[in-house]
């Protein structure tokens, strides 16, 4: 799947449905905490632009979540 820029509210509540949950806001970005495959994860999410770059979104997918798109896209 090909990714495109993707507003930035849709990939809070994408990760929310995953099972994390909003920890605070600092500033323009959100950071939440959650478990993903056995692991605590604390991720960080910028919402200062309306949509998040295809660069940044894979970041947080790959590195951030440590999941495929596939399965982020499950959530979306």
């Amino acid at each position: 799947m090909k990714l495109s820029n993707i507003n930035s509210k849709k990939v809070v509540k994408a990760i929310i449905r995953m099972g994390f949950r909003i920890l605070h806001q600092s500033g323009t970005h959100v950071i939440m905490k959650g478990e993903i495959n056995g692991f605590s994860k604390t991720i960080t999410i910028p919402v200062h632009k309306k949509e998040i770059p295809v660069g940044t979104l894979t970041d947080i997918i790959n590195n951030q979540l440590g999941i495929s798109r596939e399965e982020f896209f499950k959530h979306y």
